[in-house]
């Protein structure tokens, strides 16, 4: 009959969310150690947060602002970034590989460097983004907004650029072989 109430209780505080870190529990920790790998962060507000080297791999930072946020070198590889806003964020040289970006803004965001193979950026906004050297290979770019964006030397080999807005964006060379215009 004890065992029966015990396992009752747990079972109760695991129904109502208190057997699980909360999402404000998981941004202190993020903020205290760098590193919140596979955490929920969605709408988690990090506007202006310096969280370079930080370790968000397949984190759920889905709606979350990073605004203005520091991402050097950061590692986000398949987290969930759909709907976030990284409007003037900092991700030089950050792994971006196989995220989803899908809707994401990324307006005026610094993202040389960084890798974005195999990414998921469709309907993803990137105007005026300066995107020198960065890896979009094998990316889902439909329906994403490059105007404007500088390009230079950016790596689009097997990317998928099916309505895909490139106007006046920057791209002078195709030194590996696509030539969109």
């Amino acid at each position: 009959m004890g065992e029966s109430i015990i396992a009752a209780l747990v079972l109760g505080a695991i129904a109502s969310g208190q057997g699980m870190i909360s999402p404000s529990a998981q941004v202190q920790q993020l903020l205290t150690t760098n590193a919140c790998p596979g955490c929920d962060l969605s709408n988690a507000d990090l506007r202006g947060y310096n969280l370079t080297r930080a370790n968000l791999r397949g984190a759920n930072l889905q709606g979350a602002n990073l605004q203005d946020a520091t991402l050097l070198l950061a590692n986000l590889e398949g987290a969930n970034l759909s709907n976030a806003n990284l409007t003037a964020a900092y991700l030089e040289r950050a792994n971006v590989q196989q995220a989803n970006l899908t809707a994401a803004t990324l307006v005026l965001a610094t993202l040389r460097h960084a890798r974005f193979r195999g990414a998921n950026l469709t309907n993803a906004n990137l105007s005026g983004a300066d995107s020198r050297y960065g890896d979009f290979r094998r990316a889902n770019l439909s329906n994403a907004n490059f105007e404007q964006t500088n390009l230079q030397w950016a790596r689009l080999n097997g990317a998928k650029v099916s309505q895909t807005n490139f106007e006046d964006a920057y791209r002078p060379r195709m030194p590996y072989g696509l030539n969109l215009w």
